[in-house]
C-alpha cells in the first residue's frame, strides 16, 4: 500500500503541472496542437532527446501516419501516453485499439507491435528509461529495497486527469532547459505514474526465472549480436532439436530467436550511432549486409530512420 507520505508527494507532484506547462508540449517548433489530424497525407513526424547529463534516459514525442512497428521489445522500462488519434498495437497476447489520453507502462522485454487505427494516425509520448535508472527512483521514491522495480499489471490505463500530468512532465523533460529541471521532471513523471498504477506491484527483478537452456540460448545471442548466428548454433547451445529451440525460446522470451537477436542488433546500433560512429560503419559492425538493410529494420523498430535518430544524439 502508499503510505500517507507518499500519497502527498503525489499530491504534491500534480502541482508540478503548472511549471511544466510554462516549459511547453511542442517540439522543434512545432506544437501537437497545430498538427493536422484528419489528413492521411502528411508523413510521420519524430523527435528523440537524451537530457544531458543523464544516462540511461531517452524521451520522444512522434506523429505516426504510416509506420508499422513489427514484433520487438525494449531492453528499458517504456512509460508513455498515446496523446491523440488512435493506434492498435499488439501486447501482452492481445490486440489493443489505443486512443488518445491513455497511458502506456511496458516491462523490459514486453513484445509489441502494430501501427495507426485511424487515417490520422496516432501521437505519443514516450520515456524510456533503464532498469537500474528505474530501481534507483522506485527504491529512492518509494523507500523500497535496493533493485525494488515496477511491474506493471496492465500496459494501457485511459485516465484523462494521469494523461494531463504526464504530458506536462514529460514536455519538462523533453524540453528542459536545464539539468535540475530535466532531473525533477523525470522524478515527477516516475512517483506520479508508479504511485497511481503500480502503488503494491513492486518486484525484484532477480526473481524472474528461465529455463537454463533458454538463458543459454539468450546468453549466445547476447554474445554474439554481430554474427550471422545458425539455428544449429544455438541447437548446440540448448541441446534440443531445431523446432523445440524455437519454440521453447519463444515460449519464455515472446520472440523467436531470429527476432530476438534482431533487436538486440538494433540495440547495439543505437548505442553507436549516440557514441558518433558513422551510419555506414555501424550496419557493418552490429552484421547487417548493408546500410539499407539496417535502415530497413531500425526504422520498423526504433520509428525513424538511423541518420534522424544519430542526429538527435
Amino acid at each position: 500500500m502508499i503510505t500517507h507520505a507518499q500519497q502527498r508527494k503525489v499530491e504534491d507532484n500534480r502541482n508540478y503541472v503548472g511549471v511544466c506547462r510554462s516549459i511547453g508540449q511542442g517540439f522543434n517548433g512545432i506544437r501537437f496542437s497545430d498538427l493536422d489530424m484528419t489528413s492521411a497525407l502528411k508523413p510521420d513526424v519524430t523527435s528523440f532527446r537524451r537530457p544531458d547529463g543523464v544516462a540511461g534516459i531517452e524521451t520522444m514525442v512522434g506523429h505516426y501516419v504510416t509506420q508499422t512497428f513489427k514484433p520487438h521489445a525494449h531492453g528499458e522500462f517504456v512509460i508513455g501516453l498515446i496523446d491523440r488519434g488512435s493506434h492498435a498495437v499488439w501486447c501482452r497476447g492481445e490486440q489493443h485499439s489505443v486512443t488518445g489520453s491513455t497511458i502506456v507502462t511496458m516491462r523490459p522485454g514486453d513484445i509489441h507491435f502494430g501501427g495507426a487505427a485511424a487515417d490520422c494516425g496516432w501521437v505519443q509520448r514516450m520515456v524510456y528509461i533503464d532498469e537500474m535508472v528505474m530501481a534507483d527512483l522506485v527504491s529512492e521514491g518509494f523507500e523500497r529495497p535496493h533493485g525494488t522495480q515496477p511491474d506493471f499489471g496492465q500496459t494501457f490505463w485511459p485516465d484523462r486527469d494521469l494523461a494531463d500530468a504526464f504530458r506536462c512532465y514529460h514536455g519538462a523533460l523533453h524540453s528542459a532547459p536545464s539539468r535540475l529541471a530535466s532531473d525533477s521532471a523525470l522524478e515527477a513523471l516516475v512517483h506520479v505514474v508508479v504511485g497511481q498504477l503500480a502503488p503494491s506491484l513492486m518486484r525484484d527483478p532477480d526473481q524472474r526465472q528461465a529455463p537454463a537452456s533458454v538463458a543459454a540460448i539468450r546468453d549466445y545471442l547476447h554474445a554474439h549480436v554481430e554474427r550471422n548466428v545458425s539455428l544449429l548454433d544455438l541447437c548446440r547451445v540448448s541441446g534440443l532439436g531445431r523446432r523445440q529451440t524455437i519454440d521453447l525460446f519463444k515460449r519464455h522470451t515472446g520472440l523467436p530467436p531470429h527476432a530476438y537477436h534482431l533487436g538486440l542488433k538494433i540495440d547495439a546500433a543505437r548505442r553507436l550511432l549516440l557514441s558518433g560512429v558513422p551510419t555506414a560503419e555501424v550496419a557493418a559492425l552490429v552484421g547487417f549486409a548493408d546500410q539499407s538493410h539496417m535502415t530497413r529494420h531500425f526504422k520498423a523498430i526504433v520509428g525513424t530512420t538511423p541518420s534522424a535518430y544519430k542526429a538527435a544524439a
